[in-house]
């Protein structure tokens, strides 16, 4: 039964006319309207560029051929260096005459193994998602299935890796089988050959082995099948395939014992690649070349996805050299020692560029410390007291590339080999094995997205070094190399400056009434910021404003130059901005995060302006919560641009900032950038393309700080901020090494990290600034730092000036007196007196000698206490 007011209010909804009806739904769609047509037309107002082609530099022209198996042929003369080719085993060999020092492309020696006398070794990824891996030796030169080309000051090697047999098992042994025939075509036959002296014991003991280990009998159904679920291991697979041979095991026998089951078996076509590689000696540099546009596959079933170039180049043997190290670009640059090969740590490989991010990206990094310099190298002794070294530059395609140590060790009983090895190889083709149910699913269900091959000139460059050589020569030639690509020009300022960080808006969740809402909170106004410079009026300041911008750290779309209202009025930053004007030795960047969205309400709309993962869907990158290695489920997520669309996002802020002429660029210097949507790829190679096309328009018209800069992003910028003087300190790494540091010195200023935000004292920052003209850095901020706790900014701790600026002073004028006693920032020398205890030597031919050990030390006649310092000035 209804009551009277739900009988009332029947009728007047029966009362109610078409026409209120159609008025009150114009009224709904126009409240809508008001709040999604500006968002609406701020999005169509987004502009996506074309698809940029990726450069190509395409073969070099053929002047000849070569005919193999000729002897050796002379290809190039350059100075004192010639390069030869042995046209039997492929040896490329460069020879310093006047020197009498040779370096060799593969390691020939008695007891070497395929891969020491390989160029090339490819890894290919089949549709069933196997990875298999290939050296050239197996699968193209003992076969003589390589060409030969003359070309200008060097040759071109055309490579024909054909598989001359499968290592499929399922084309050799079936997933299940009858008992009866388990019994007679596997079991019989291995006795028979037994008694008949076919089979050795050994063989049929591995045999017997590989199948109990590979089948497990059903006796309710009176068949064996197949009890793993994957593949087997290896050297499984290759016992089994051994014993279908020798027990004569055939095709057809295969087929029927499957079809008996229902079971289809497919042969699949042989694998097979033709890789191109050029070798030429240019002004001494011995370069390789692989295009990998020049690839051709034989079969659609596999696609090639890595290529590990000349991994033996310069090897060391741990019977041949005495004494050495390895040079990696991890951090600011690490060495590892010849000869100290662990067990616990066989192999070292990194991407460079973080370029696996995409595929990792769900969990916390393994490594604290990336590579941002494409470099390796590695210098030796050996016992006859002849040294030399060389550094390998991989000077095209270094978004792709990777680079690998193998430390040697005399004693091969502990598992491992005499050979000490570094060198770089390219990812051709990029994947990831996605989780159907979300990265955090416990549900390990996966499936295969790749990125295909990509097209691009993997160059890599080495220079070599006869006699003596240390890493400070290395990175002083990699510099040089910078200085020539670019045609950069060295600037060494010896004014003593002071980097900082400055917090303006955030975000911050409040609540009314029980209800949550989020609102802007500045914690560095315009007026507070003036005030904090004027009580720092003798320190040569330079100041990064963080939540400048477009709503503050929380930034919608950049667009255009939004002032955040948070920090204050028009006229407070005209006073600021004066400030600086009047004050020639201080400067004003103001931060903007040109590539990263966090508030998606202007425009922004995920599904065709931002990025895409692997799985096809918008990537939402959260801070990793440290305790669970995850993301942090209270983290804003933020986005980075779809990258058709950052050059317009530039083009517009360029047009929009013209009142700001320094801006300091948080996320263009080392962000990884590639849209992985497999309905939509934009490889690495072709958005880097993109990136460096809008860096270089950025710099163009304004000054530019980078965060943590790739070492080919620092051409454009004035300062490199939060440069780390650390390496990941990986197990088998002997000491980190300022190497991007002593790369850097006259290109570019770069910081410390933050000495505030760090539990190393301030005195470990006051040791670079000494030993590497490093600038030390601050983040600061105006106000408490309470109101951020339980926040996402809550890793903002001791940043309140007014609490840490006794200790900013303090540091500053030790720093200022310590560089006036040195008279110079550029540096002329640097080596590692003892561990831990580094000598810089300066132009003004002042030496510091810094002490990073956390005890006293005595070396080169000074005592030098926990993390101090010595300067002898001139």
């Amino acid at each position: 039964m209804l009551n009277s007011l739900q009988v009332t209010a029947m009728r007047r909804i029966r009362n109610i006319g078409y026409r209120e009806i159609a008025i009150a739904a114009v009224v709904v769609v126009l409240i809508v309207a008001g709040w999604y047509a500006p968002s609406f037309i701020k999005h169509w107002s987004i502009n996506k560029q074309d698809l940029p082609v990726a450069a190509r530099e395409g073969l070099s022209p053929v002047v000849g051929k070569i005919e193999p198996k000729s002897g050796n042929v002379l290809l190039a003369t350059s100075g004192q260096k010639q390069l030869n080719l042995d046209t039997t085993t492929l040896n490329l060999q460069v020879v310093d005459a006047a020197a009498g020092t040779t370096w060799n492309s593969l390691y020939l020696e008695e007891g070497s193994g395929d891969i020491e006398k390989s160029p090339l070794v490819i890894k290919f990824l089949g549709k069933d998602g196997t990875m298999t891996e290939w050296d050239a030796f197996k699968y193209a030169i003992q076969n003589g299935r390589y060409e030969l080309n003359q070309i200008e000051n060097g040759v071109q090697i055309v490579f024909d890796f054909f598989e001359t047999e499968s290592y499929r098992l399922n084309e050799y042994m079936p997933d299940k089988i009858s008992e009866e025939n388990y019994k007679k075509e596997f079991v019989d036959p291995i006795n028979e050959g037994l008694l008949n002296g076919e089979i050795s014991m050994v063989d049929a003991q591995k045999y017997n082995d590989a199948l109990s280990i590979m089948y497990q009998l059903d006796q309710d159904n009176d068949l064996y099948f197949n009890k793993f679920a994957g593949l087997p291991p290896t050297s499984l697979v290759k016992d089994l395939i051994n014993l279908s041979k020798a027990v004569g095991y055939t095709t057809e026998m295969l087929m029927a014992d499957s079809q008996q089951f229902g079971i289809q078996v497919t042969i699949t076509e042989p694998a097979r690649f033709v890789i191109t590689m050029e070798a030429t000696l240019d002004n001494g540099d011995f370069v390789v070349k692989v295009p990998t546009y020049e690839i051709k596959g034989g079969n659609q079933f596999y696609t090639l996805q890595n290529i590990a170039v000349l991994p033996s180049f310069g090897l060391a043997s741990a019977d041949k050299v005495s004494d050495g190290y390895i040079v990696v670009p991890d951090g600011s640059g690490a060495l590892f020692k010849l000869n100290s090969f662990n067990g616990k740590f066989p192999e070292y490989e990194r991407p460079v560029y973080d370029n696996t991010y995409y595929d990792k990206l769900y969990d916390l990094p393994e490594f604290p410390e990336n590579l941002t310099m494409p470099v390796f190298g590695m210098y030796d002794t050996d016992q006859a007291g002849k040294s030399s070294g060389y550094l390998g530059i991989i000077d095209s395609g270094a978004e792709l590339g990777n680079v690998k140590v193998q430390l040697g060790t005399q004693d091969t009983s502990t598992g491992g080999t005499l050979y000490n090895k570094v060198y770089s190889s390219l990812d051709a083709m990029q994947f990831s094995r996605v989780k159907v149910f979300g990265a955090y699913s416990d549900n390990e269900a996966r499936f295969l997205s790749t990125t295909g091959l990509i097209n691009v000139d993997y160059t890599v460059r080495y220079r070599l070094f006869s006699g003596e050589v240390s890493y400070y020569d290395m990175a002083k030639s990699y510099q040089q190399h910078l200085i020539d690509k670019y045609d950069l020009k060295q600037n060494f300022n010896a004014t003593p400056k002071l980097f900082l960080d400055v917090i303006g808006t955030v975000t911050l969740d409040k609540r009314f009434l029980g209800v949550p809402y989020t609102k802007p909170y500045s914690m560095t106004k315009y007026d507070q910021l003036l005030s904090i410079m004027n009580d720092l009026q003798d320190v040569n300041k330079v100041v990064n404003y963080k939540g400048f911008f477009n709503g503050g750290l929380n930034n919608t779309i950049m667009n255009k130059a939004d002032l955040t209202g948070a920090n204050g009025s028009r006229k407070e930053l005209n006073d600021l901005m004066d400030y600086f004007k009047q004050n020639g030795s201080s400067q004003l960047f103001l931060n903007a995060d040109l590539m990263r969205v966090s508030d998606t309400s202007d425009g922004f709309w995920l599904k065709s302006n931002a990025l895409h993962g692997y799985d096809g869907k918008p990537i939402g990158f959260k801070k990793y919560d440290l305790a669970s290695g995850m993301f942090s489920t209270n983290a804003t997520k933020q986005y980075l641009l779809y990258p058709l669309i950052l050059s317009d996002t530039v083009n517009k802020f360029v047009k929009d900032s013209e009142d700001y002429p320094n801006i300091a660029v948080n996320d263009m210097g080392s962000t990884y950038y590639a849209n992985y949507n497999p309905r939509d790829i934009i490889d690495p190679v072709v958005s880097n393309a993109i990136v460096e096309d809008n860096l270089k328009k950025l710099a163009e018209s304004k000054t530019i700080a980078l965060d943590n800069p790739n070492m080919d992003r620092i051409q454009y910028s004035q300062y490199a901020a939060n440069i780390s003087r650390e390496s990941s300190n990986y197990g088998t790494m002997y000491m980190s090494i300022p190497f991007r540091q002593l790369v850097m010195n006259g290109l570019t200023e770069y910081t410390t990290l933050n000495v505030n935000m760090s539990a190393d004292r301030s005195s470990y920052y006051l040791l670079q600034a000494l030993e590497l003209g490093s600038i030390p850095k601050y983040t600061i901020s105006a106000e408490n730092v309470d109101v951020l706790k339980n926040s996402e900014y809550s890793d903002y701790i001791s940043i309140q000036y007014s609490a840490i600026k006794d200790g900013i002073k303090s540091l500053y004028a030790e720093y200022s007196k310590g560089l006036e006693a040195i008279g110079s920032k550029e540096i002329t020398g640097h080596q590692m007196l003892a561990k831990n205890v580094f000598e810089t030597t300066y132009a003004s031919g002042s030496k510091v000698i810094v002490n990073y050990n956390k005890y006293d030390v005595t070396v080169a006649g000074h005592h030098l206490d926990a993390l101090g310092y010595a300067i002898e000035s001139k």
